[in-house]
C-alpha cells in the first residue's frame, strides 16, 4: 500500500478543517465547504451571472486521478489541504435547459433547494469545455447563483435576505 500515506481521504480533510456552511433562504442545509464562498471564483463577463464557481469532492478528487480536482487544489487558498465543497440538500433537475446567451448557448444541469425548489446553481454540459469529449453534466464542478445561498452565521443572525431576491416576471401582488 505504498503511496496511501500522501493520499487524503474526506474524513482527514473533515477532521483537520473548519467546514463553512450555507443554507437556501427557506433555511434548508445546501452547501459544506472547507473555503468560504466569497473566495472561490466567479463567472465573468457581460454574459456571465457571477456564479460562484466551487469545485466539488468526488471519489476521484481524493485519488489524484482527477487533473482538474488537482489544479484546484494547487491553486486553493488552504494550505495542507485540498480545497473541497459538498452539496447537502441540493436535488438535481434529471433534464438540462439551455439558456441563451450574447455569445451562444449553454447546456446547463439545475441544482435545487430538496425543500422548496428554488434554484441555487447548476452544472455545465461537457460540451461547454475546451478539449471536452461527449457530453453529460460535469460533476467535479457546480456553479451557485449569488443570492442563492446565505451562510450558517447569516441565517442564525436573522439576516434579512429580501434585498438579495430577484423576482423575475413576478408582479408586486403575487409576491409571497
Amino acid at each position: 500500500m505504498a503511496g496511501q500515506e500522501d493520499t487524503l481521504d474526506s474524513k482527514q480533510v473533515l477532521a483537520n478543517q473548519n467546514a463553512h456552511t450555507y443554507h437556501c433562504i427557506c433555511s434548508q442545509i445546501m452547501l459544506a465547504t472547507t473555503t468560504p464562498l466569497s473566495k472561490f471564483s466567479r463567472r465573468s463577463g457581460s454574459a456571465m451571472d457571477k456564479a460562484h464557481i466551487v469545485p466539488l469532492l468526488t471519489s476521484s478528487s481524493t485519488s489524484g486521478d482527477n487533473d482538474e480536482q488537482s489544479e484546484m487544489n494547487r491553486q486553493s487558498p488552504v494550505s495542507e489541504f485540498p480545497q473541497w465543497a459538498v452539496l447537502v440538500g441540493a436535488v438535481l433537475d434529471p433534464k438540462a435547459i439551455i439558456v441563451r446567451r450574447e455569445d451562444g448557448f449553454e447546456k446547463r444541469y439545475l441544482q435545487r433547494c430538496e425543500r422548496c425548489r428554488l434554484v441555487i446553481g447548476y452544472h455545465l454540459d461537457l460540451s461547454q469545455y475546451d478539449g471536452a469529449k461527449g457530453s453529460g453534466r460535469r460533476d467535479g464542478v457546480v456553479y451557485i447563483l449569488p443570492g442563492s445561498v446565505m451562510s450558517t452565521e447569516d441565517m442564525s443572525e436573522g439576516k434579512d435576505m429580501a434585498p438579495h431576491i430577484t423576482f423575475s416576471g413576478v408582479t408586486g401582488a403575487e409576491k409571497v
